[in-house]
């Protein structure tokens, strides 16, 4: 008695040919049996094993249900992969995108402290605009923060003294000594913050009478010269508070 192999199987032993359907158990098996000369389709009852209609247990590695569908499929357990992809649509590794975690990590921690926060921050160095700086709210403000400042007092007898503040602004308290009617007096407000092209503003804030002086400024590398002047028709002994501002400028 001879039997006809169910394609594409062509050996001597039990065979299994293609999954035909899906069961609870996976996928059964057709299954040839060349002593009885019989086909039929059966189930594995668990991974690797088939059991014949004459009770004899076949195992076959692997087992038909331990394919992976093309269709679809669920793993039960690990798939591990030759390599890293090459390909566009290649599987990504675990070590793959742990190295890029760790990539993303180490540039985000390098460079998160430079950059400026919309919320607010705190600069390192010069802010480089070629646009216009706007502050638009209701109490906004644009100029120095706390601890730009500084503070310097003359020394007694002339309104002539010089005096020394290394800050972009801050406050000058002058001597007391006499200002003559219709006279003025220059000081030198040694800075390293001014520059030659840049402004100084002064403002006569307290001290003394307000409106009786004017001042004059001629900003030059390194220090300023601030010139007072009495324009009332009285001499005026007093200590003039006066706070100053630097501005950056240039010629061209």
């Amino acid at each position: 008695m001879s039997c006809t192999p169910c394609p594409p199987c062509d050996f001597e032993e039990p065979l299994t040919c293609e999954p035909y359907g899906v069961v609870t158990t996976g996928n059964r098996v057709m299954v040839e049996d060349d002593a009885f000369c019989t086909k039929t389709l059966e189930t594995p009852a668990a991974k690797s094993t088939l059991v014949w209609n004459d009770g004899v247990k076949w195992e076959l590695s692997p087992s038909p249900i331990e394919f992976v569908q093309k269709a679809g499929d669920t793993m039960t357990g690990l798939l591990v992969l030759s390599g890293d992809p090459t390909a566009n649509l290649g599987a990504v590794t675990k070590q793959l995108l742990d190295s890029e975690i760790t990539s993303t990590k180490q540039y985000v921690d390098t460079n998160t402290d430079n950059k400026v926060l919309k919320s607010g921050d705190t600069m390192t160095g010069a802010l480089v605009v070629n646009s216009t700086i706007l502050a638009n709210g209701s109490s906004s403000k644009i100029g120095y923060d706390t601890g730009a400042g500084g503070q310097t007092t003359q020394g007694s007898g002339s309104k002539s003294n010089s005096v020394t503040v290394n800050k972009p602004t801050g406050i000058i308290v002058t001597d007391n000594a006499s200002l003559a009617a219709n006279t003025a007096v220059t000081f030198n407000l040694s800075n390293t913050v001014i520059s030659l092209e840049d402004i100084v503003i002064v403002s006569h804030v307290s001290g003394g009478s307000l409106g009786s002086y004017n001042f004059a400024v001629s900003p030059a590398n390194g220090n300023a010269n601030i010139t007072i002047r009495n324009i009332t028709s009285g001499a005026l002994a007093e200590s003039l508070t006066l706070r100053f501002i630097v501005i950056k400028s240039v010629n061209a």
